[in-house]
């Protein structure tokens, strides 16, 4: 019976790899460590996968971890545990996520009010100003002052649009949190993070609202179109979405926990920033969800993911 079971199980694993997106890789790994530790570690690459995850575990104790990864173009998930009792010296363990989703921006402008006083205002730009205008995270080029035109030349940022036009970003789109336990106490960190930034649609077209067989081959981005004269976001079946979902606790009987939280959305002007550290016993629960864009009806379930 039980080897039933292992066959069967394996056969639904295979089934759901070959069902899975194209260029996925995955790493499962746990660690027993006891001993002087130092390690570093990075997932995921910018843009590429949606965001990046870096982490280093330094000092000396007894360390418990277990860490599932997966990374598909545009989308990161993360399953990361951490126990530990630190040795002769503090055992730290340091975690950060830097998102690729763009922040939200302002640009500063004097207005004229009522009595004819003149002052400065920090005004919002736009969604349609940071992905629609000027088609990005597209294919552009800078062309005379303030245009843009799509020509098929690759390197665009948003950091760069920034600059260009003297827009501020609000926050630095990280997520951070480290965990240090003194000599003979207790630390952990359990996180659950999954970070996506799907396609703009529009690279190499010259009208993005065009519905040819443009949009049609396309499938896996987004872009914006007319509905009866409004302007929507229309979004591709296969589309990996644009968000970012954490579930985190940090603790430690003894020791100090510091964390650094600065994200906003230019699609709700949301904003969220937390900047903290406590000497001493320590723990935080939390949850938070960022849902930018949804996910297409089509994009594949995440295929480790069996029960």
């Amino acid at each position: 019976m039980k080897r039933t079971l292992v066959a069967v199980t394996l056969a639904v694993v295979f089934v759901l790899v070959l069902a899975a997106p194209a260029f996925a890789m995955f790493h499962s790994a746990t660690y027993e460590m006891n001993g002087v530790i130092n390690f570093k570690k990075q997932a995921g690459h910018y843009c590429n996968t949606g965001a990046e995850f870096k982490q280093t575990i330094v000092g000396s104790g007894t360390m418990s971890k277990a860490q599932t990864v997966l990374m598909t173009p545009g989308k990161i998930n993360m399953d990361d545990t951490n126990d530990w009792v630190a040795g002769a010296t503090p055992l730290t363990v340091t975690s950060v996520w830097k998102l690729c989703t763009p922040p939200k921006y302002t640009w500063r402008t004097e207005l004229l009010l009522e009595g004819g006083i003149i002052g400065p205002y920090d005004i919002p730009v736009s969604v349609l100003s940071i992905y629609g205008q000027y088609n990005m995270p597209a294919y552009a080029h800078f062309f005379g002052n303030d245009h843009l035109l799509r020509n098929g030349v690759w390197g665009v940022t948003h950091e760069m649009l920034a600059e260009r036009f003297g827009w501020d970003a609000v926050s630095e789109q990280f997520w951070a949190v480290q965990v240090q336990a003194d000599p003979g106490f207790s630390g952990n960190l359990h996180q659950k993070g999954e970070a996506a930034y799907g396609k703009y649609w529009g690279s190499n077209v010259q009208n993005p609202f065009d519905s040819d067989d443009g949009w049609a081959n396309n499938k896996d981005r987004w872009r914006w179109e007319w509905n009866e004269g409004v302007l929507e976001r229309g979004i591709g079946a296969d589309y990996v979405g644009d968000y970012f979902n954490m579930d985190q606790m940090a603790r430690t009987s003894q020791g100090t926990v510091k964390r650094y939280i600065d994200i906003s959305s230019p699609w709700s002007g949301a904003y969220l920033m937390e900047d903290m550290s406590v000497v001493g016993k320590s723990e935080i629960k939390e949850a938070f969800k960022m849902p930018n864009v949804p996910a297409g009806k089509d994009v594949p379930k995440d295929w480790w993911r069996l029960f």
